[in-house]
């Protein structure tokens, strides 16, 4: 008798199906793990390090993936124009961010490899961030609704991604419980 193969057998396993189990294990604040995400496909774990990388490029992927819609949405719902647009964008994102229990999870359970999968240049999530930010502001310089004759748009996306993230990580870095309301407040002034 022959044993029936997983779900997701080797011929119809490849990236992107690897993906969404990452980003479906990580949303079941469940940890994010090559081996069993290659016993689960019915692959080796080459191939999964191969299709995505290491650890730290799997949990990058997700988290970007998640903060990419969560940014772009808000963004679209985010009323106003120029700065104002842009902190409410910023803020909503790290409201949500905070709120992602899978984030959470991550955050809390995986301090260490959280900071540096988010924070480290070497790593996507954080430059591609940056990259989104840059693009809004852009946006709005283009439309006429923000003057940054000041300051470099990249610099000033850096620097509203840098600020979002001190208050999301903050119990991480100083101790003390995340904050959104800092977070908004920080942007604004920003972004006045």
């Amino acid at each position: 008798m022959t044993r029936k193969a997983p779900a997701a057998t080797q011929a119809r396993a490849d990236r992107e199906t690897a993906l969404r189990l990452a980003h479906k294990t990580f949303v079941a604040r469940q940890r994010v793990e090559v081996n069993d995400l290659a016993t689960a496909l019915g692959v080796n774990r080459v191939t999964v390090y191969r299709w995505l990388g290491d650890r730290d490029a799997i949990l990058a992927e997700v988290v970007w993936r998640l903060g990419e819609r969560t940014m772009l949405d808000a963004y679209a719902a985010a009323t106003g124009a120029g700065g104002p647009r842009i902190a409410a964008a910023m803020s909503t994102f790290v409201r949500q961010t905070l709120a992602h229990q899978g984030m959470r999870h991550f955050l809390s359970t995986e301090t260490e490899t959280a900071l540096r999968v988010l924070t480290r240049s070497e790593q996507t999530f954080q430059p591609r961030l940056v990259a989104l930010v840059e693009t809004l502001l852009s946006r709005e310089h283009d439309a006429g609704a923000l003057s940054t004759a000041d300051i470099d748009l990249h610099d000033l996306a850096y620097l509203c991604v840098r600020v979002g993230e001190s208050f999301v990580y903050t119990d991480a870095i100083t101790g003390e419980p995340p904050d959104p309301d800092r977070a908004e407040r920080a942007l604004h002034y920003l972004l006045r």
